[in-house]
């Protein structure tokens, strides 16, 4: 009897223990794990109104990237390869923030960018119009958030988004409705991706050295609220109109409908010597579906999109074509209770894009690349963070990813704002016959490689960050010998707000 009663002890003991650990029903209430996006605003009260508000001052970002590739060949190569010998990118961004009764808010903010990149070979420089020093300027964001408790309007140049940003990320002119009703959550979304006459109130902005080339996808354009290694496509000078439905929360999840279609306004064919009688036109339109929330407990939140693309462009036979492409990404993470003084966040990730029938895809290029009758190639306007080293498209490749997330200095005062992430990814074709964004994998082979990414914030102050990243790749059996190398990308960024 004593042993039965010992044996039930034991039992309940290491129930309670086990359900304490995942589900933390006994801890203290401040410190319940509260989403960010379910917090809800103070109930307005009746009283003082600050009737103009100001806030001004300049946010600057200072980073330094190199990035080596060791070529696994060593008869290629005997020594490591420096892709970039340190390049530099400052980005300073003065604001002015007026906010009229506490509600309604105009912002302004510019860009001056400088960029020094002395890896640019000596017999390159002045082709192109490459330059190892480079500026830039541009008015980032004009605009005007209204405010009327439940239904929200922008106006104006801004960063918009739809969805968990795949679909959609970036800078436009337009205007975006936001309407909070009892059941459903609705966002209507017109923009324009603003290439005009004049520079100076073009997206993209006016350069230093009237020669240089706008910069492509594939170089770093850090900005803030999207993550580094992000791969941001070109969107050139198109219309988009897009709708988002959310639903009210059920048993801690909810669900969300994307629609979005884009109207490329480059109709007529290149005139170009190289490529004179082309036709680049590219309207694609894209619906979607995601569902979100947490199971069980707010410690375990999950994130799944899927999106299907469909449209016209024309292909490298100057043929149009329909386009059949689709998405899916999928995220879990579980802030665990165990290790408190570390604050442990663990994260999976998975992601999968179609791909085009080519062996050499350039899923960079939504139009004249690849020679099928049907455009497999899934082309959006947002951005998916997927290594820092490699840096892929998510165009056919599975991308399959573990993490962990923690602030190893949290039990001390001054080291309670270092947070540290480390991730571990698997890269492996979807079909072997066809390519991925980096060309160099030609082989019929899923596996393309392995990639590790460690990232380190420290917010010394709320107006001084540092900011580190050291991203690691290395090919799989997809590459020649002769083509496959190891890559080594470090990020080092100090900002302030001035």
């Amino acid at each position: 009897m004593k042993q039965i009663l010992k044996a039930a002890v034991t039992a309940a003991l290491f129930a309670f223990t086990t359900q304490n650990l995942v589900f933390a029903n006994d801890e203290p209430e401040e410190e319940k794990f509260v989403p960010l996006a379910e917090l809800k605003p103070l109930e307005k009260l009746e009283g003082f109104k600050n009737r103009h508000t100001f806030q001004y001052g300049i946010s600057a970002s200072n980073a330094y990237i190199n990035k080596k590739e060791d070529w696994v060949d060593q008869n290629k190569t005997n020594f490591i390869k420096d892709q970039r010998n340190g390049l530099f990118i400052g980005n300073y961004r003065p604001y002015l923030r007026y906010t009229f009764e506490e509600q309604h808010t105009f912002n302004l903010r510019g860009r001056f960018e400088y960029r020094n990149n002395p890896s640019i070979p000596n017999e390159d420089r002045g082709k192109n119009g490459q330059v190892v020093s480079n500026g830039g300027y541009s008015v980032e964001m004009l605009n005007a958030e209204l405010d009327f408790d439940k239904h929200k309007v922008t106006v104006g140049r801004a960063f918009y988004r739809m969805g968990r940003g795949l679909l959609f990320a970036n800078f436009a002119d337009g205007a975006e409705y936001t309407g909070n009703f009892r059941f459903l959550q609705v966002k209507l979304l017109a923009a324009y991706s603003g290439e005009y006459a004049g520079c100076t109130i073009s997206i993209a902005g006016c350069r230093t050295n009237a020669d240089a080339p706008i910069k492509s996808a594939a170089t770093f354009d850090i900005v803030p609220g999207r993550p580094i290694d992000a791969v941001v496509p070109a969107m050139g000078r198109r219309y988009f109109v897009g709708a988002e439905i959310q639903s009210a929360q059920v048993y801690g999840s909810n669900v969300y409908l994307l629609g979005l279609y884009s109207r490329d306004m480059n109709r007529d064919a290149a005139t170009a010597k190289d490529i004179a009688g082309k036709i680049y036109s590219f309207d694609p339109y894209y619906m979607g579906a995601g569902l979100q929330g947490y199971i069980g407990t707010p410690r375990i939140r999950y994130l799944a999109e899927g999106i299907v693309q469909k449209g016209n462009t024309y292909n490298a036979n100057n043929v149009q074509v329909p386009v059949d492409a689709w998405a899916f990404t999928a995220d879990l993470n579980f802030s665990a209770v165990i290790l408190q003084i570390i604050k442990p966040v663990f994260s999976l990730q998975y992601g999968y894009a179609s791909g085009r029938d080519s062996s050499k895809p350039e899923p960079g290029s939504a139009a004249q690349s690849g020679s099928s009758s049907v455009d497999n190639n899934f082309y959006a306007f947002g951005v998916y963070s997927a290594g820092l080293a490699l840096q892929p498209r998510l165009n056919n490749l599975h991308i399959a990813r573990v993490g962990i997330q923690f602030k190893p200095l949290y039990h001390f005062y001054w080291g309670r704002n270092l947070m540290t992430s480390i991730k571990y990814s698997i890269y492996q074709k979807g079909n072997v016959n066809y390519g991925i964004s980096d060309n160099d994998a030609t082989l019929a082979s899923r596996d393309i490689g392995r990639a590790v990414d460690v990232q380190v914030v420290y917010d010394f102050r709320t107006d001084l960050k540092l900011f580190y990243a050291y991203g690691y790749f290395t090919p799989g059996s997809a590459y020649k010998e002769v083509d496959a190398k190891n890559i080594h990308s470090h990020i080092v960024s100090l900002n302030f707000l001035f």
